[in-house]
């Protein structure tokens, strides 16, 4: 007797088979309650399915099927929290600037520092990742220099901000920016040839 669940595409390992002794007493309400039994220990596996999928080859026989994992892996995570952030490292480049500059500021002064991010990324004019635009020499800073408290509340916002924006899914805070400085500095030379975009929190940004 063989045990097949190929109409469910269950993924299984082929490599090792699982040997039952079936004595030759075995009946159909034997078959039916081991359906039902798997059924039960595999959710993933319907009754119905589990015995049609029983196909007797006389009494004596073996059962063998894959081995289906008892513990399967856990789906993988939303891409939420350091741990997982920590394998996303163009997330990182930019949560360590949004922290840096505009941890003090409201969530929409943030996520305007960020989609200035996403902004020189796709503009063309810059480099084209988010760890290139942000470690280029000039508006930021070297981000591998900069480790903030990563079970701080603040660095989750960071994230948190930082995903929304390379997700490209909100609207514009400040359309069209790609410079800015700390509102209580004066503009320098550079800044005083750029178009204004606007005025958020601590911040004047420029296209």
């Amino acid at each position: 007797m063989s045990l097949r669940f190929s109409r469910r595409n269950l993924a299984v390992s082929a490599a090792v088979a699982l040997t039952v002794a079936i004595p030759a007493s075995f009946s159909l309400a034997s078959e039916t309650s081991l359906a039902a039994t798997i059924s039960a220990a595999f959710p993933a596996v319907d009754a119905q399915d589990a015995a049609t999928a029983l196909v007797a080859e006389g009494p004596g026989e073996a059962i063998e099927a894959p081995i289906i994992a008892l513990n399967p892996p856990a789906p993988a995570a939303e891409d939420s929290g350091t741990q997982v952030a920590a394998n996303n490292p163009e997330l990182i480049c930019m949560a360590k600037v949004v922290h840096h500059e505009a941890a003090n500021q409201p969530r929409e002064g943030q996520l305007a520092v960020a989609q200035l991010i996403m902004n020189r990324v796709e503009s063309g004019r810059f480099p084209a990742t988010v760890c290139d635009v942000v470690n280029q020499p000039g508006q930021f800073f070297k981000t591998a220099s900069y480790h903030p408290r990563e079970s701080s509340r603040t660095w989750e916002t960071a994230l948190d901000v930082s995903r929304e924006a390379m997700a490209g899914k909100s609207a514009d805070i400040i359309p069209g920016a790609l410079f800015y400085h700390a509102a209580y500095q004066a503009p320098n030379r550079f800044f005083r040839t750029r178009p204004r975009a606007g005025v958020l929190g601590d911040h004047i940004f420029y296209r």
